[in-house]
């Protein structure tokens, strides 16, 4: 399966689409759609990237990576409805990070999202210490790893 995938912003159609499908997928998993976590107003093309990913001109998954801090960024927006294509979303929101100055790359998710967990856990992220509004939240596991050019 070839994938594809575009910067865009986030008032992208496709983007809004695939976003409203991981707020339903994550509204029956967790009872939040996470919709509260990420503002795309806020959203500054300088330090921030989002992508989606296509395959046969179909959108199947997005991603984003804002600023979190010097050298840090933060995953986002995550989703794929396509086997494979959250790999491929992964590895090219690395990619992008790192031609912006990244050099690690964290993100939170809920515990009892084990597919989202394992997922990271499999593409080298590591239980990291909590950050932000994730402080002192049992059910968040917030997650990191260090951002290299070579896979």
């Amino acid at each position: 399966m070839k994938f594809e995938h575009k910067k865009v912003e986030p008032s992208n159609i496709d983007f809004q689409t695939l976003v409203a499908e991981l707020n339903s997928s994550l509204r029956n998993i967790t009872s939040d759609s996470g919709e509260s976590s990420f503002v795309s107003d806020d959203f500054d093309s300088l330090k921030d990237g989002c992508l989606v990913v296509y395959q046969a001109n179909i959108a199947v998954a997005c991603g984003v990576f804002r600023y979190h801090e010097f050298e840090v960024c933060e995953l986002k927006r995550m989703y794929s409805n396509k086997s494979g294509a959250g790999s491929y979303l992964l590895k090219q929101l690395e990619l992008y990070a790192v031609e912006n100055g990244y050099r690690k790359a964290v993100l939170s998710t809920r515990r009892i999202n084990l597919k989202a967990v394992a997922f990271y856990q499999r593409h080298a992220y590591l239980e990291s210490t909590a950050y932000g509004k994730y402080v002192g939240v049992s059910r968040s596991i917030c997650l990191s790893k260090v951002l290299v050019t070579q896979y």
